[in-house]
């Protein structure tokens, strides 16, 4: 490689707005500047595996091809993305097609704009889903309930359940992230997601306003205008925005109008926290939305079983409409009926009481996380294969460590890569440059795990060339061992 060709080549890679780190076994994806920045970086970093998600795992949840299809029709006759989210779409594309490109086989054409706002519409298109499982619980403890708690003191805290359909592969267990974002303009905020699904399903910002989605239980659309916004799009606005709410500060009232804002086409229930000096009232309460009636909040008052300063939340609307059986329901407000004081402990066990087991092709719990606000503080498990997130003890991580996101290292775990590897160009034909690392050269493996015969050639710091004229078109592995911390997916084109 020429030394004109080395410089290109470390142009490109130090152009995204974004990183990769680890805080224990919690891979972190850092994203700053503008919504276009913030989506190439994504793209950039993470293209191999929006791929991956889309062809394999919204397939499986479409129902195949032809359910993506009737989504696609659907998103773009009734949905209307924020701009903010059309950039970052664009830009999500645009550092895929510097990467591993675009064109998919299983649909055989490019990925568009629209496969984007499908993904980021999943909860909205529940009705449309061949394969849905719903059933994610949350409680949240504050005042008296968590004085005795020595870390709480009296704070706001929610633990959470994300339960999700899990493909029969589990790739989408294999492609979960914590996303730390640092907008141009509005707040930084944190997003535990998935590669390639813009928006916000549990998150939180610098102010320590906290929202956790969840489904509701009443189904149906009969207002079709304006068009719909996706929840987890106004969740993320609702979260960043400096004052969404225009009332001349930022507190947990301005999540609500976002979500609250727009038509939406399906039903929703989002736990909300704050620190207690940025709610009106409580610092905990419930939004329930459907497109049929509209939407109420719910306070802890409004379940007289429940002791005060405790707010439960399973998939069931208990304001908006009368509220219906419920066994996780039951299982939280009997165990908090029998003893109302809260520790950190206890929120992580309530959790696991409620959990539900992974099973490849159905569903189960994925996330399970512990929010404290007033410290700015997570808990987080990712379920693995054999794993529940909620069987596991929660990696702890503090604001501090995150932010400020531009610089990676600061919560690098030992053996885990501060930056991640990168390939140009990939789907490649003919020779490959690869930005590794790690110490050492890389190897090859073929997608069955078999080393492959490659000779990976010093071109730079950091820097190999590869020639893969003469390997068989495919998927491929660029690794230190197929066991190892850290790889590249590298596709050969014919």
């Amino acid at each position: 490689m020429t030394a004109a060709a080395a410089l290109v080549f470390a142009a490109v890679l130090g152009q995204p707005n974004g990183s990769i780190e680890y805080a224990g076994p919690v891979r972190v994806v850092n994203l700053w500047g503008s919504w276009g920045d913030m989506g190439y970086a994504e793209g950039y970093l993470l293209g191999p595996e929006i791929m991956d998600l889309y062809e394999v795992y919204l397939v499986e949840l479409a129902g195949g091809t032809g359910g993506v299809e009737t989504a696609r029709r659907f998103v773009g006759e009734h949905f209307q993305l924020p701009l903010e989210f059309r950039k970052m779409a664009s830009g999500m594309l645009a550092g895929m097609a510097d990467t591993c490109g675009l064109y998919s086989s299983v649909f055989g054409r490019d990925l568009d704009t629209l496969d984007v706002y499908v993904a980021a519409s999943a909860p909205d298109l529940s009705d449309l889903m061949a394969n849905r499982f719903v059933s994610c619980s949350s409680t949240s403890a504050w005042g008296d309930a968590t004085a005795a708690d020595p870390v709480l003191g009296g704070d706001p805290a929610m633990s959470r359940n994300l339960d999700y359909f899990i493909d029969t592969g589990s790739v989408l267990l294999d492609h979960q992230v914590l996303f730390t974002l640092d907008p141009e303009v509005g707040n930084d905020w944190i997003s535990v997601g998935m590669a390639g699904f813009m928006g916000c399903l549990s998150g939180m910002n610098e102010y320590g306003v906290c929202a956790a989605l969840d489904m509701g239980n009443y189904y149906g659309i009969e207002k079709w205008e304006p068009e719909f916004v996706p929840i987890c799009a106004a969740q993320a606005l609702g979260l960043s925005a400096p004052d969404f709410d225009n009332s001349g500060k930022h507190d947990i009232l301005d999540v609500e109008a976002a979500l609250t804002n727009w038509n939406r086409s399906c039903s929703y229930c989002i736990h909300l926290l704050s620190p207690e000096a940025l709610a009106p009232e409580e610092p905990v309460e419930v939004v329930e939305i459907n497109n049929l009636a509209g939407s109420a909040v719910r306070h802890s008052w409004d379940d007289a079983e429940m002791p005060r300063q405790h707010l439960c939340l399973t998939n069931h609307h208990r304001v908006l409409y009368p509220p219906v059986a419920c066994d996780r329901y039951a299982l939280l407000s009997d165990s908090i009926g029998a003893d109302p004081s809260m520790t950190l402990d206890r929120l992580w066990g309530l959790m696991a009481a409620v959990g539900f087991a992974p099973v490849p092709g159905a569903g189960g719990t994925v996330q399970t996380m512990i929010f404290i606000p007033a410290d700015r503080r997570i808990g987080l498990a990712f379920t693995a294969p054999g794993s529940p997130s909620y069987g596991q003890s929660p990696q702890w991580i503090e604001w501090g460590d995150l932010f400020p996101n531009h610089t990676p290292g600061g919560i690098g775990g030992e053996g885990q890569p501060s930056v991640t590897p990168m390939a140009w160009p990939n789907p490649v034909s003919g020779q490959v440059v690869v930005s590794w690392p790690g110490a050492g050269s890389p190897a090859l493996f073929d997608a069955a795990g078999r080393l492959v015969e490659a000779e990976f050639t010093p071109s730079g710091e950091g820097l190999f060339t590869l020639d893969t004229e003469g390997l068989p078109p495919g998927v491929y592995l660029v690794s230190t061992g197929i066991s190892a911390g850290y790889s590249l997916k590298l596709v050969v084109a014919d």
